[in-house]
This record gives C-alpha cells, sequence and structure tokens, in this order.
C-alpha cells in the first residue's frame, strides 16, 4: 500500500498570491513598472497572459530609448484599448513618421503627459494637429519641431499645468497662436521656452502671463514682442536679457519678477547704455522674497557692474548667490568708484550665506567684487571660487594671497577655491 502524504507536505503548484491581491493594488503594481516589464508578465501564468491589457491606464516611455522600433508603439496601442496616461518617445528619422497616426491615438485615449524629443542635429519635424485635441493635457514638452496652426475650434488647454518647448519653431505670426495658447490655459503653472523661433516680423504684440504661472523660463534670440503681464504666483524665473536692451524699458520688465524666490539672469555682452543712465542703475522695487539670485555676467562695463549692484542692493533676504563670469576677452574698465560707492551700504547682502564664482581670471573688478563681498556679508558661510581657461593678468599663487588679506565681515565665512 502506498504510503500516506507526510504532513504539511504541499498537494500540488504553489498557489499564485500575485492574483489573490486585490485588482487595484495589481492595477497599481503594474502601472509603475517598465513598460515591457509590464508585458512581460503575461509570460507568469494563463491568468497573467492578458493582465495588462486590462489596466485602466498605461504609461508609454520610450524617452531615454533612442531607436526603439516604431512597431514596438504600434503593436502595444492595438493590443491596449485603454487609457494611455503619458506618453514620451525620443524620434529619430524611422520614428518621425508614425507621430501622426500615434497622436490620433493618443487623443481618442485622453492622454495626460507627451513628451516628444527628435534627435537631429539638422532638422525638426511637423508635429501634427492633433495635438490640439488633447484637451486632457496636463504635460506637455515638444524639441525640435514645427508647431502647426491652430485647428479650426480650438477650445484650449483647460488642465494643462506645463508647457516647454526647446527649440521649436511657430508659423508666420506664430507669436497670435502662441498668445493664444498660454491664454486658454487657465492651470498653466510651469512655462519654459528655450529658443523659441517664430517667422515673421514679430510685430503683434502678445501677453506672457496667468494667474496661476509659478515657474518661468525665457531663454530665446528675440523678444518677438512679448510683453509681461502680471504674475502673482511666480516664485522662479529664468530669463536671458540681451534681447531687452533695445527697447529701453529694461527696468520696468525686471520688475515684474519682484516676487520670485529664484531669479536666473542671463546678462549679455557688451550692453549699451539706455536714454536714461546704464542699464538698470535702479530700480522701481524691492525683491524682499528673493533667496536665490544666478547671474551669467562679466565685470568689463560699467552698465554690467551696475546692474549686479543695482539687483543686490535691491534684494535684502538674499541668501544664495551664484555668479558665472563671462570670458569674452575685452579692454577691462576698472569700476572702482562704483564699488566705493557701495561701500556705506550697511545693508548690503545682510542675509547672504552662501556664494559661487565662476569663471575668475583675477581681473580687477572681479578682485574688487569679491573682496566687497567678504566685507559686507556678516553671515556669509562659504564662498566658492573656480578659475576659468582665459589668460589671468596674475597667477592663482598671488591671486590668493591678495585674497587672505581681505577683511571679512563674518567669523564664520570659508574660501574654497578650485
Amino acid at each position: 500500500m502506498a504510503s500516506s502524504r507526510r504532513r504539511g507536505e504541499p498537494s500540488g503548484l504553489a498557489p499564485d498570491l500575485l492574483t489573490s491581491l486585490p485588482a487595484h493594488l495589481l492595477d497599481g503594481i503594474l502601472t509603475r513598472l517598465d513598460l515591457r516589464d509590464t508585458v512581460r508578465t503575461s509570460a507568469l501564468s494563463r491568468a497573467w497572459r492578458r493582465r495588462w491589457e486590462a489596466l485602466p491606464y498605461l504609461p508609454l516611455s520610450f524617452v531615454d530609448e533612442l531607436g526603439t522600433p516604431p512597431l514596438a508603439v504600434d503593436r502595444v496601442l492595438v493590443r491596449y484599448s485603454g487609457r494611455i496616461s503619458l506618453f514620451s518617445f525620443l524620434l529619430d528619422k524611422h520614428s518621425v513618421t508614425r507621430v501622426a497616426d500615434w497622436l490620433i491615438a493618443l487623443c481618442n485615449r485622453g492622454v495626460k503627459s507627451i513628451n516628444l524629443q527628435y534627435f537631429s542635429y539638422t532638422s525638426s519635424f511637423n508635429l501634427h494637429s492633433s495635438v490640439f485635441l488633447c484637451t486632457q493635457l496636463v504635460c506637455l514638452e515638444l524639441h525640435d519641431c514645427c508647431i502647426p496652426p491652430l485647428p479650426v475650434g480650438f477650445t484650449g488647454f483647460p488642465v494643462l499645468g506645463e508647457l516647454k518647448l526647446y527649440h521649436v519653431e511657430f508659423p508666420e505670426n506664430g507669436e497670435n497662436q502662441l498668445g493664444a495658447i498660454l491664454g486658454a490655459s487657465p492651470l498653466l503653472n510651469t512655462l519654459n521656452m528655450s529658443f523659441v523661433n517664430i517667422h515673421g516680423d514679430g510685430s503683434n504684440e502678445w501677453v506672457i502671463g496667468g494667474p496661476s504661472l509659478r515657474s518661468l523660463t525665457i531663454l530665446c534670440d528675440a523678444s518677438y514682442n512679448w510683453r509681461i503681464t502680471d504674475l502673482p504666483c511666480l516664485d522662479d524665473a529664468n530669463i536671458d536679457m540681451g534681447n531687452y536692451v533695445i527697447s529701453g524699458s529694461l527696468e520696468g520688465f525686471i520688475a515684474r519678477f519682484a516676487q520670485v524666490r529664484k531669479l536666473i539672469l542671463h546678462i549679455r555682452h557688451p550692453l549699451p547704455p539706455l536714454t536714461n543712465g546704464y542699464l538698470m542703475e535702479t530700480l522701481p522695487c524691492t525683491f524682499n522674497n528673493l533667496k536665490s539670485l544666478v547671474l551669467w555676467i562679466h565685470f568689463c562695463e560699467r552698465p554690467a557692474i551696475l546692474s549686479t549692484f543695482c539687483l543686490l542692493k535691491k534684494a535684502p533676504n538674499l541668501e544664495e548667490l551664484d555668479v558665472t563670469i563671462d570670458s569674452i576677452e575685452l579692454d577691462e574698465i576698472e569700476a572702482i568708484a562704483e564699488y566705493r560707492n557701495t561701500q556705506w551700504t550697511d545693508a548690503f547682502c545682510a542675509n547672504l550665506q552662501a556664494v559661487i564664482i565662476k569663471g575668475i581670471g583675477w581681473l580687477p573688478n572681479e578682485i574688487y567684487f569679491i573682496e566687497l563681498i567678504l566685507s559686507k556679508a556678516i553671515v556669509l558661510r562659504t564662498m566658492h571660487l573656480r578659475r576659468c581657461g582665459r589668460v589671468s593678468s596674475k597667477s592663482n599663487e598671488d591671486g590668493l594671497r591678495e585674497l587672505m588679506t581681505y577683511r571679512r565681515a563674518s567669523p564664520h565665512a570659508q574660501v574654497f577655491f578650485n
């Protein structure tokens, strides 16, 4: 007679513990997996063969995988009929021809986030107008593409929170189109326009603004006649100022960012004097909320030097200062008088705690600036100095030897040199 089975010995295959979980937990696990891993779960068992196809939503991300065959997206869209929450793709010359069909499919799947990047150094791809029909978009990020005209009956992006445009081209009079998109996105909180190109003469004025906008980046080769309106919620701004000098209203332009906590300014070189004096010699506002200031600037002209002083004087609560000095070689104009005029300002940099200065060539204006910060910043903790690759006016040893003789207003200030 066959021996009886020992107590505790399994009578069959181990149970599938995953399938015993509630459906919403399984959905949460699968939607957090990489797409390939999600599809691979179909090989676990018969019960899992089509499990991923029943998910309520699915993210499709290929943005880190150049050369992904377009067929991979096509197959998923054929098998999966649910909602696509996110679609990101790094396009090449093979996949770019499929974008139009993908966008049409995504519009019907309630897509919330689209990120399209085109890997090409010489051209842009033509974006399909169906992207404007994706009214549930929360995030839209586009790289190296030509924006089509708005379709008739465009109703806007009612829930769009982030719009990021990198090296994109708008058609003639595209400023009206861009203004219409912004005006029809009431919940927009992040706007990034990096090297946007608009064909035409750019004579039409349009507005950049919004009651919900918190982060604004403008890095473009031309101003395209935009006007900054009130931005009550703006928290950080990254602005290339070189294109606004000609207008002669830079002071009023910068005043629009008076409420920000972080400000990045690219002050190009050279900067001509305006009719009311040097660039930003005065400002009509105080940056009371400003905690972090990043400047791309040079110290070879009085306009740029005065601009720096003006900002520092108007930012009484500044805690972090990061300065990158322009490495363009020019005959330097010493600004000792401007530095001395600042000496009497006891509140100058009173709350400054951390300073980084990059691109130092030990030129007189740079050294005067460093000396001024050390002598006025009473709570300074660290100052990091970094050399540039250009020809220096003195050796590192001589520069550091001089630096060690400067008075430090803060007993805790430490200076590091790289």
